[in-house]
């Protein structure tokens, strides 16, 4: 607790971002990585080797963009590095350890962003305030040149944040108009990367799901109705096997490749006890 509490207190973030709870949540993950890293290995390496054969697809070697970069748990740093001139890694905050892994190459820069485009906005919304909530307009600008653009494990994670504060600033709000909030914050992003010109590798998990080992709690759609209609690989993620979140329970995630289409395509039989099935979406090329 106490090594949490210093990098919270000695960790760069802006004021807006901090008071969301942004750093906190980074933090929280970093921790759980290190009490799951077991569970969490084959799903790593899936989603690191997803990323060189978007590179063996890109016409250009110039320019790489990774969105929400974070603790490049799931980023080939050294291999992007080495096949291309220059490498963006973009989030609101970097912790010290992603600095130092970024500071081991001269072509790696790091730019402090929010990927979601609402984070800011939301962040100045004072308690109470009814104004409409803030449309998400992520900014372009930084993946202007880029050869490749890597969105990996981000897209259902976007409006958890948000969701979260403004549970707290706008507790009037009903879950109809939370659930269409966070349904703009990925749309947004989605259209982003459709927007661009480059490779895209987008991995995403399309599917949650809870288990008792036994049977199935619930499942949950962590994209709020978005679709995506490319097929991709999937593979199984023990993401928060017990007891991190209960000590009975199991959470489950899927990665499959259209979220309207999980209660045909899901396959109960492949569920395993304190696995998650995860899937991928990988996209040659955004059309």
């Amino acid at each position: 607790m106490i090594g949490e509490w210093l990098t919270h207190l000695t960790t760069p973030c802006g004021q807006p971002f901090r008071r969301m709870g942004y750093l906190r949540e980074l933090i929280a993950i970093r921790e759980r990585h290190r009490r799951c890293r077991t569970a969490w290995r084959i799903h790593l390496a899936a989603s690191r080797a997803l990323i060189p054969e978007a590179i063996e697809s890109c016409s250009g070697r110039e320019r790489v963009v990774v969105l929400g970069s974070g603790l490049l748990l799931d980023i080939p740093l050294a291999e992007l590095a080495g096949r291309f001139d220059t490498v963006v890694l973009i989030d609101i905050c970097h912790l010290r350890t992603t600095r130092r892994k970024a500071a081991r190459f001269a072509n790696v820069e790091l730019e402090e962003a929010d990927v979601s485009g609402i984070a800011e906005a939301l962040g100045s919304r004072r308690l109470d305030d009814h104004a409409p909530l803030p449309e998400p307009e992520p900014d372009a600008g930084p993946l202007s040149g880029a050869d490749l653009v890597i969105s990996a494990n981000l897209l259902s994670q976007l409006p958890l944040v948000p969701l979260d504060h403004l549970e707290v600033i706008a507790p009037e709000l009903s879950k109809a108009e939370r659930d269409r909030f966070a349904r703009s914050v990925i749309d947004h992003h989605l259209a982003l990367l459709q927007a661009q010109s480059a490779t895209v590798c987008l991995i995403t998990e399309t599917m949650r799901s809870i288990s008792d080992g036994e049977n199935l709690i619930e499942k949950i759609d962590p994209l709020f109705g978005a679709t995506l209609f490319y097929e991709g690989r999937e593979w199984w993620w023990d993401m928060a096997p017990r007891p991190e979140v209960n000590r009975n329970l199991d959470v489950l995630c899927g990665w499959l490749p259209r979220c309207k289409d999980f209660l045909t395509t899901w396959r109960p039989n492949r569920v395993r006890s304190c696995v998650r099935p995860v899937d991928a979406v990988f996209l040659n090329r955004w059309p």
